[in-house]
This record gives C-alpha cells, sequence and structure tokens, in this order.
C-alpha cells in the first residue's frame, strides 16, 4: 500500500480509545481516494454477481435467515489477483501488526468481505465470536457510503456488555469511517438501512489458517 494511504498516527490515537473504551473510530486512517477505490470495487463485483446472501451461525446450523441478517457478502481471498483488494489487505497486515505491538494479542491472521445491505434490512443484535470460540479478537468496520445522511439509517449500535438493553453509542456508516472493537465484548447490531450500505468487514484472529 502506498504509504499515504493509511495515517499511522490516525491509528495510534484509535489504539488509545481501543485500549480505554474497548471501542474505537476514525475517519482519518485510510485516504478517501483509496476508500472510494474500494467502493467502486464493491460496485462492481456486486454488479457482476459475486455476492452471496450472508447466513448465520456454522457447521450444521449455518443458514440464512434474511429476517436476522441481510446482507450479501463476497469474501476476499489472500491470492486475489485484484490489485486493490490486495492494497487493502496490505493494509490490513500493517494494523495486525501494529494491533500486536501494542496490545501483545498474538494475532496470526486476519479474514475480510465485502458486505451490502440492500434497502430495508439490517442485522440483529449479536456478538461476533460464535459460542464457544475466542478466535475472533478484534473485529474492524470500513465504511465506503459517499454522502450518507441520517435519515437513510443503517447505524452501527453498540450495547453496554452488562446491559444488553443499554446503547452505548452509534457509528453512521460514512465514507471512509474505520471502526475497531473488541469481538468478544460488545453485543451490536446493524440498525435498518434505507438505502444500499456498503463496508469491509472482518476480523484479527489468533488462530492459525
Amino acid at each position: 500500500m502506498e504509504q499515504n494511504q493509511i495515517n499511522l498516527s490516525s491509528l495510534e490515537r484509535m489504539f488509545a480509545d481501543l485500549a480505554e473504551n474497548g471501542w474505537a473510530r476514525s475517519s482519518q486512517v485510510f485516504e478517501k481516494s483509496f476508500v472510494r477505490s474500494l467502493a467502486q470495487e464493491c460496485q462492481n463485483q456486486h454488479s457482476k454477481g459475486h455476492f452471496q446472501q450472508a447466513s448465520i451461525g456454522r457447521g450444521v446450523s449455518k443458514s440464512a435467515h434474511t429476517e436476522i441478517r441481510g446482507d450479501h457478502t463476497r469474501w476476499i481471498e489472500e491470492d486475489s489477483s485484484n490489485s486493490i483488494e490486495q492494497d487493502f489487505l496490505k493494509a490490513l497486515n500493517d494494523i495486525s501488526q501494529a494491533l500486536n505491538r501494542h496490545f501483545f494479542l498474538g494475532l496470526k491472521r486476519y479474514e475480510t468481505h465485502f458486505a451490502l445491505y440492500p434497502p430495508g434490512t439490517g442485522y440483529d443484535k449479536h456478538v461476533d465470536n460464535h459460542r464457544g470460540t475466542g478466535a475472533r479478537k478484534i473485529t474492524f468496520i470500513l465504511y465506503l457510503n459517499e454522502n450518507w445522511k441520517p435519515d437513510h439509517g443503517g447505524a452501527l449500535s453498540f450495547f453496554d456488555p452488562h446491559d444488553e438493553n443499554q446503547r452505548i453509542a452509534q457509528v453512521e456508516p460514512r465514507l471512509g469511517t474505520l471502526v475497531l472493537f473488541r469481538s468478544d465484548l460488545f453485543p451490536h447490531q446493524v440498525e435498518k438501512s434505507f438505502q444500499p450500505r456498503m463496508s469491509l468487514t472482518g476480523w484479527f484472529r489468533n488462530d492459525a489458517s
């Protein structure tokens, strides 16, 4: 990745918030031009029919429930031949190494996908680690939506880990906003969106591939 596409000092400030609160957001980590290129790639891949309806659960219990989770996804593989995807993977690698230096998480890999929520869909309240697992340490979300307005909906809501009925914060999915949070800690949900809502979402993990 070109050095000017990621702002390491802004990332350091995010880490301070992550240490204090368990979550952080910033619109200064990625260059807007780079995020716009990612948004264009998301739209291109969706128009080519390369997205699939997302599912919930895992193993034999994995299934699609659009009333619970409405997004369509396209996973980005390590061997992707797409240059903009490779640039994003390189950025994730840099962030993963920085997280390890700061928090000694023992992160070994990451996984990521494009996510597109059609109008009228969202994702009900959930925690990112599957029951009985703990490999996902830090969740990341990079939003790809230009000119997003509050009445478009689609906010990310965080809830108190000790009281799941208590909402403690909301983040609008505006172009270039990066969110990091502890995957084991926060119940969160995607509020219903009234416009197509795009992001790159994934997890930094401490297990082997």
